[in-house]
């Protein structure tokens, strides 16, 4: 009994599935018949609702299992379709005409139209965006997959741009004068010219009736600009075969289309999200070529900014509070950078911009390289050489570079690397924040530390170059002024009445001659850095050569520490308020060897009293903080005291 009622149920199932199926295809046949009568009527707001109940059948099929209906329901939409679209598209185009579009000129398009031929073309959009075609119903023909980026135009804004496209070909196809390889700008500037012309229009005509349908997701502004670009797109397609082996119509081509994407983006806002001319410069064959260009370029014009025989170009460039000293050669390097970065920033692809990274870090890499030639390559004073403004060179890129590591373009491509290079690694990818961002403040590199370091090393041994210089001729001045008689030397009580040793001029002119040229060759910051280098190494030289090496009487302390104090820390005095701090071993072992016979005496014996007991170090130390010494182990201190003939001489009488 169960499987009989089984067997009948399903008859019955079946049956009810025939007549349902039966009254679908009724229904469809009732409202095709229904839209003929109306057609011939010539009842266009009958004709788009019968459509409309025509493409909610089509809606409420779309899980049926019944193919061939949902076929046929389709084929009846499409052809329909057609019918409806061809006569609408003769009025609207009629419409368009009276409003005499398109535009002229952007004072045209903001001239009031006349109200009827407005509610007649607003009219007609609804008519058109009713009688849309449901997304499974449409089949775009794609003429190129660079097309296949562009979704199909909304029924009215595709019928406001077909009169423009009908002279955009008659302008710059075939042989018309206007269709010139070599000026893509004409039509870059064509297009532009109508996007301005047009928006308005659109934005206040037809992007009412659209929000009026509850079609929020279409942007009238945005899809006519979008089918405007397309426009661009196809032709700039079209036109690379012929650029591919002439490098400067190339260059310019690309130039123009990238002013062309910039253009569009900041001053009409169109979304980096929508397809856009970049896609024809983003394709393989395109993009290599492109690259090799941009190489090609960089590579002539840092000849051009360093050659050997182009001495000028590493004269400062004179600003009002500059203080880095930037030569011209540097900034024509960066602007060459900048100007890369311009070009490329906007790819929509991050292995894109990647390459170009890569590009930008070689060309800083040569650059480099080429400095470290130049300054191979001089000879004689290296004070007055070109080494200074080489310095300021690798010194000012270092600081653009740091400057440009922390900026949001060069933090997305160092969070791209990284992931790259944990890809390739086989690595886990690096954790993302709440928002699918990466977060760079857990980031403590940039894209160029390893160009950093490289220029950061450059400039080290450049100033450490100059620093040497500068003392080793110094030292080379020295020579008698360290052999002074420094034991035999006639005692003033009143430095007043002290003079410079007139050894010691030689010494003391180079230093400030040489400090004086570096202050003006060099930016602030790395002439405070050679300076105080050129100081710490004088204070060793002078201690370890001069006071290490001789004795001194009350005459000769007295003498020296003239010539320190009075002398040499003012020399340094305009770098620094208290120049002494950087001569620590000069200045200490004059207090020692000027303080009393007594004093002298008793801290000697206190140093070596203490020698070897345990416990005492702060009583050494407290002793010698008391006349002045806190750098100074005691037993350096001793060794300095012994330099005094009158403590010697008293030793050797007690022994």
């Amino acid at each position: 009994m169960r499987k009989d009622v089984q067997k009948k149920m399903n008859d019955l199932h079946e049956t009810e599935t025939a007549v349902q199926y039966m009254k679908v295809v009724q229904r469809v046949e009732a409202l095709s018949a229904d839209l003929e009568k109306e057609y011939n009527g010539k009842d266009d707001e009958s004709c788009i609702t019968l459509f409309v109940n025509l493409c909610e059948i089509s809606r409420n099929l779309i899980d049926s299992t019944a193919c061939h209906l949902k076929g046929y329901v389709k084929e009846t939409i499409i052809y329909w379709h057609k019918i409806l679209r061809d006569k609408l598209v003769v009025d609207f185009d009629e419409v368009l005409k009276a409003l005499k579009w398109p535009f002229v000129s952007e004072n045209f398009s903001l001239q009031t139209p006349s109200q009827a031929n407005i509610q007649k073309l607003q009219l007609l959009a609804e008519y058109l965006l009713q009688i849309e075609l449901p997304d499974e119903s449409l089949s775009p023909v794609i003429t190129s997959a660079l097309l296949s980026d562009f979704p199909p135009l909304c029924l009215p804004i595709n019928y406001l741009v077909v009169p423009l496209k009908k002279r955009f070909i008659y302008h710059f196809y075939g042989g018309r004068q206007t269709n010139r390889v070599d000026k893509p700008e004409w039509y870059f500037t064509q297009i532009l010219s109508w996007t301005r012309d047009h928006i308005d229009f659109v934005s206040k005509w037809i992007q009412p009736v659209i929000d009026k349908l509850g079609l929020h997701h279409i942007d009238a502004k945005l899809e006519f600009m979008r089918g405007l670009v397309q426009l661009a797109v196809e032709k700039l397609h079209s036109e690379l075969p012929n650029l591919q082996f002439d490098d400067f119509t190339f260059s310019h081509c690309i130039d123009e289309a990238l002013g062309f994407d910039k253009e569009l983006r900041e001053t009409y806002s169109y979304p980096s999200t929508q397809p856009s001319i970049l896609a024809v410069l983003t394709q393989a064959q395109v993009f290599v070529k492109w690259l090799a260009m941009e190489k090609k370029y960089a590579i002539e014009k840092m000849d051009a900014m360093l050659s050997p025989t182009a001495m000028d170009i590493f004269e400062p460039l004179i600003t009002e509070g500059d203080e880095l000293k930037v030569s011209s050669c540097a900034d024509t390097f960066i602007t060459l950078l900048q100007t890369i970065t311009e070009r490329y920033e906007s790819l929509p692809q991050p292995g894109h911009r990647l390459q170009f990274l890569e590009l930008q870090l070689d060309l800083l890499d040569d650059f480099r390289i080429r400095l470290l030639q130049l300054v191979n390559a001089e000879e004689g004073d290296v004070v007055e050489s070109r080494i200074p403004m080489i310095a300021n060179t690798a010194h000012y890129v270092e600081d653009v570079l740091m400057d440009w590591g922390a900026m949001l373009h060069y933090l997305g491509l160092f969070y791209y690397k990284s992931q790259l290079d944990e890809v390739v690694a086989g690595n886990p990818i690096p954790v993302m924040d709440y928002d699918g961002s990466p977060d760079f403040e857990m980031e403590t590199e940039t894209v160029f530390a390893d160009t950093l370091s490289l220029f950061r090393h450059m400039r080290k041994d450049l100033l450490c170059t100059l620093s040497e210089s500068v003392n080793r001729e110094a030292k080379m001045r020295s020579r008698d002024y360290r052999h002074e008689r420094w034991s035999a030397m006639v005692y003033h009580k009143d430095m007043r009445t002290l003079s410079l040793t007139p050894s010691a001029c030689p010494m003391f002119e180079v230093l400030a001659r040489r400090l004086h040229q570096l202050q003006k060759s060099l930016a602030k910051k790395l002439f405070t850095i050679v300076w105080r280098f050129v100081a710490q190494q004088l204070d060793v030289y002078l201690f370890e050569d001069l006071i290490l090496e001789n004795r001194f009487n009350d005459g000769g302390a007295i003498q020296l520490k003239y010539d320190m104090q009075r002398n040499l820390f003012p020399l340094f005095s305009q770098f620094s308020e208290k120049p002494e701090n950087y001569f620590t071993q000069v200045k200490e072992s004059c207090e020692l060897l000027n303080i009393s016979k007594g004093s002298a005496l008793l801290l000697r014996e206190t140093l070596l009293a203490l020698e070897g007991a345990t416990g005492v170090e702060d009583r050494r130390g407290q002793a010698l903080k008391e006349v002045g010494v806190t750098n100074f182990t005691p037993q350096m201190s001793v060794d300095i005291l012994n330099r005094r003939t009158d403590i010697t001489v008293n030793r050797m009488v007690i022994d």
